[in-house]
């Protein structure tokens, strides 16, 4: 049976969606390191984080990145990509919750990027615009 060319167009405007989501974030690790530097203190209590780190987190994160939006190894980018996603989202659930306060109303585009990275999870055998789908490489069902 041949799959339906608008599910693999769907699911490649998707990835390139949540690319653009997490390529803004990456840039600022390079642009601004001591917003990283606050996140990580205040966000997720690691106060060992510091500005200098910032680089070397974002040169990790634009690889992971890169693999993603070239869906290589679909499975474990795209899994990356939703468990970074998750923990972003896990982590800002008290600021989530007060909503009516700004920056924080901003943070709920978050929670539909959670969906959508683990929805292209959930289909990535689907991806065809991939370099994994274009070699013919199935993505292994987990």
């Amino acid at each position: 049976m041949t799959q339906d060319p608008k599910i693999s167009i769907s699911l490649l405007i998707m990835r390139l969606g949540i690319a653009a989501f997490f390529g803004a974030w990456t840039s600022l690790k390079f642009t601004r390191p001591e917003w990283f530097e606050n996140v990580f203190q205040n966000f997720y209590g690691l106060s060992f984080i510091s500005g200098s780190m910032a680089a070397i987190v974002g040169a990790i994160q634009l690889l992971l990145l890169l693999a993603f939006v070239l869906g290589f190894k679909r499975t474990i980018s795209y899994g990356i990509m939703a468990l970074m996603q998750g923990v972003g989202v896990l982590a800002s659930i008290p600021n989530l919750m007060n909503l009516t306060q700004y920056p924080n109303n901003l943070m709920w585009a978050a929670v539909p990027a959670l969906g959508c990275v683990i929805a292209l999870f959930i289909l990535r055998s689907y991806d065809r615009y991939t370099i994994d789908g274009m070699r013919g490489t199935p993505a292994p069902t987990v």
